[in-house]
């Protein structure tokens, strides 16, 4: 099953919930940033809006979806047992508790007055009836539900390989989208009611438009108050009862859980051992927030006084994904009980706060990349007839010009490995882009190393010659090694294939060694270039590999796809 649909059938239920209603929220505000447009293409759009989602079978799906979904959500505070969680599940729960009082005059002021009174509650009403005196509260409620949505989306979607070159295209989306909404809305409203500023002159506009009256509008305040009471009142209750349960359990007995590498704590019953971990600073990894999904909180039992209780549906899906054996848990889904021992298999940065969560990237995750790896050649011979410093000084020269070429290309320098440098490309809009980049990188450094060659003339007995080496796909990020050494790289086959490559590179005299995969993906006229067939160590299988001999041959090579802006000659489009 994708990691995405992992969790119990209940977790899948609330998530399908919330995007129906993501949906809405989304198809809503894009029909206000439509008054961007005019008010006439705003009634437009709104009108095939209303068809759907006031039609039978739209009324049923979505007040379905927001029964449940409130209803699931309540659950799952109910089940919580430790508030010391991270900032963003925090503010989630505030702004998604918070939606019902903003919603309770919006939901009366034009779905109820439209059932129950016939009130035509299109766009010139409803701007009319919001603007200015409402204007504020929409444009709180509006960010709210926003907010709200994008944080469950990010949450839920980081786990996702292809999210991570999504990410920067969605967030435009996420900070744009609201600002348009508001513009159009306001933009029409105040185009609307023009320069009206005097009471009476309100009511004429909302009159002719056929709005209710002072009967119609107290009901609908009372309603309004009333269907507030009959929310927040119950959930008050659930969250006094809710602080009694601590105290009670810690009458009742407890658990004893001790870390490997400490520390060892006793803890009321009933919580799982996430919580646990939260509620006392213990560091512990949860990367999709304690739903079952990415298995990162995961950790072995060494000892237990009690027999271990059956995994549930969503921790035993999870646990089978990644092969885990029958002593280990997931720390978000297990309540211990009795004494118990364990070791967190995913371990926390030194320094991480307990209630922290650490970037998706640190613990893992897949990216679609290219690699490439950068050498000089016979720099070692070349160092021992150089002082200590003269070889510091000629390696930080060409380090330098090699970094300025890739970070011009779009790329990024993960590491400087002796008289070698590996280079890695991602793009937005996907592997085709970034093995572009690469290679243009590869072209732009070839051109570096002669002005450095220039530079150095009089240091050098012979200029300094390159190899390299470039593959790409689907390769692994994640935070690796520990302590202060620990930082954030790529491993994988992609990764050890391109250093293969650049060692073929420097077998055959060549600048530059691509696989033929990677030349597609860049749109390389491979015609006139010697393609070679070769067994690359740790792959079961031989390669066609591209051997460039002089990277000045791609320079009259025509583009076919675009290169990064930083890198257009002057005059290209």
């Amino acid at each position: 099953m994708n990691v995405l649909w992992r969790g119990s059938s209940v977790q899948r239920l609330r998530l399908v919930s919330g995007l129906v209603l993501f949906s809405f929220a989304l198809t809503h505000f894009l029909n206000h940033a439509v008054g961007l447009v005019s008010l006439d293409a705003m009634i437009a759009v709104d009108h095939w809006r209303v068809a759907i989602i006031r039609s039978a079978p739209g009324t049923a799906i979505l007040l379905a979806a927001l029964l449940i979904h409130i209803g699931l959500a309540i659950w799952k505070l109910v089940s919580i047992r430790s508030w010391r969680m991270p900032r963003w599940q925090i503010v989630q729960i505030l702004f998604g508790f918070a939606i019902p009082f903003l919603l309770a005059p919006h939901v009366m002021g034009t779905r109820i007055a439209a059932a129950v009174f016939g009130i035509d509650t299109s766009y010139p009403y409803v701007l009319a009836r919001i603007w200015p005196a409402m204007a504020a509260d929409q444009t709180v409620l509006l960010l709210i539900v926003w907010v709200h949505g994008c944080i469950g989306l990010h949450f839920w979607l980081r786990l996702a390989p292809a999210y991570d070159r999504l990410r920067p295209i969605l967030l435009c989306i996420a900070v744009l989208l609201p600002a348009a909404a508001l513009a159009g809305a306001m933009m029409q409203a105040r185009a609307l009611t023009g320069d009206l500023t005097g009471t009476a002159e309100f009511e004429a506009l909302r009159s002719s438009l056929r709005g209710p009256g002072p009967e119609v509008n107290a009901q609908l305040l009372d309603w309004r108050d009333l269907a507030r009471l009959a929310f927040y009142l119950p959930l008050l209750a659930l969250l006094l009862a809710l602080l009694a349960v601590p105290w009670w359990r810690r009458r009742s007995g407890g658990v004893t859980v001790a870390y490997v590498e400490g520390p060892t704590l006793r803890a009321p019953g009933g919580m799982t051992l996430l919580e646990i971990s939260r509620n006392f600073g213990v560091p512990h990894v949860s990367v999709c927030g304690g739903r079952a999904r990415c298995s990162t909180c995961r950790v072995r039992v060494l000892a237990h006084s009690t027999e271990l209780p059956a995994p549930n549906e969503a921790e035993a899906r999870t646990l089978r994904a990644i092969g885990a054996g029958p002593d280990t848990r997931l720390a978000c889904q297990w309540r211990p009980g009795g004494e118990v021992l364990v070791l967190r298999l995913v371990q926390p940065l030194a320094g991480a706060q307990a209630s922290s969560e650490r970037a998706a990237e640190d613990q893992g995750v897949d990216s679609d990349a290219a690699v490439l790896f950068v050498d000089i050649r016979g720099f070692t011979a070349l160092s021992e007839t150089k002082l200590a410093y003269d070889v510091v000084h000629i390696l930080n020269r060409f380090f330098a010009a090699a970094n300025g070429a890739i970070q011009g290309a779009g790329g990024r320098v993960d590491k400087f490995i002796g008289d070698g440098l590996m280079a890695l490309f991602v793009d937005p809009r996907g592997i085709a882009f970034a093995c572009r980049a690469a290679v243009a990188a590869a072209t732009a450094i070839r051109h570096e190393l002669a002005r450095v060659n220039r530079d150095l003339a009089a240091e050098l007995k012979e200029p300094l010659r390159i190899a390299m080496g470039l593959h790409a796909g689907r390769l692994v990020v994640g935070r690796i090694g520990a302590g202060l050494a620990a930082a954030r790289t790529v491993i994988g086959p992609v990764v050890n294939v391109a250093s293969r490559l650049e060692t073929l590179a420097k077998q055959h005299d060549a600048e530059l060694a691509l696989s033929r995969a990677t030349a597609d993906w860049a749109a390389l006229d491979i015609s006139q270039l010697q393609v070679t067939r070769e067994d690359v160590r740790g792959l079961d299988r031989a390669i066609e590999v591209v051997l460039i001999f002089r990277l000045e041959v791609l320079d009259a090579a025509p583009a076919q796809l675009p290169l990064p802006a930083t890198l257009r000659r002057e005059g290209e489009g």
